[in-house]
C-alpha cells in the first residue's frame, strides 16, 4: 500500500458517503448541529475545499489561495455536491499522474509551521483530513438514526477489485470460510 492506493480508498469512501447523503432528507443534511463546520453539508464540502486546495498548492509548489464557496448558493442538493466532488477528484488523480516516485519525498515549505514537509506527509494529511471529517459526518449521522455508509478498507479493497481472486481464497481459507 502507499499514499496513492490511500488517495483512491479517500475517494471511494468520499462517494459512498455522497451516495447514503442522498437518502437523507436534504433538511436533515444542511441543518446546523453545532459541529465543526455546522451541517453536514459544510463539514464535507469543507474537507473537499481542503483537499482540493492541498492538491493545487502541491501542483503549483507553494502556498496559494484556498478554494473558497458560498455553501448555501452553490450547493442546494447532493448532486450539486458531487459534480464538485468529482471535480476535486479529477484534479487530484492529475496531480497523481505527474508526481513521480521521486516527488515524494521533495520538501513543500508550510509557512505557518515555518518549516518543509515531504509531499508524501502532506498527501497523508489530505486523507487524514477527509478521514476526521467523516468521522464527524458518521456521529452526526448516528445521533439523526441515519446508518453511515460502510467504508471498512476491506471493503474498499473487495468492492473495488483490489484485493486480487488468489488472494481471496487465501484470506478465505485463513479465516475458515
Amino acid at each position: 500500500m502507499d499514499i496513492k492506493d490511500l488517495l483512491e480508498y479517500n475517494w471511494f469512501c468520499s462517494r459512498k458517503f455522497l451516495d447514503g447523503l442522498g437518502k437523507l432528507p436534504w433538511s436533515e443534511v444542511v441543518e446546523d448541529r453545532g459541529a465543526s463546520f455546522g451541517s453536514i453539508r459544510n463539514i464535507f464540502l469543507h474537507s473537499l475545499e481542503a483537499e482540493q486546495g492541498w492538491f493545487r498548492h502541491l501542483a503549483r509548489g507553494k502556498i496559494g489561495e484556498w478554494p473558497s464557496h458560498d455553501y448555501d448558493k452553490e450547493f442546494q442538493s447532493v448532486e450539486a455536491m458531487r459534480k464538485y466532488a468529482e471535480e476535486v477528484e479529477a484534479e487530484g488523480r492529475s496531480y497523481l499522474k505527474k508526481l513521480r516516485p521521486s516527488g515524494l519525498g521533495k520538501p513543500f515549505p508550510i509557512a505557518w509551521h515555518g518549516k518543509s514537509f515531504r509531499v508524501e506527509d502532506v498527501l497523508m494529511h489530505v486523507v487524514e483530513e477527509c478521514l476526521h471529517h467523516r468521522g464527524e459526518i458518521m456521529c452526526l449521522m448516528w445521533q439523526i438514526d441515519a446508518e453511515p455508509p460502510y467504508t471498512g478498507y476491506p471493503g474498499y479493497l473487495l468492492e473495488s477489485g483490489k484485493l486480487k481472486r488468489s488472494e481471496k481464497k487465501r484470506t478465505s481459507r485463513k479465516s475458515g470460510k
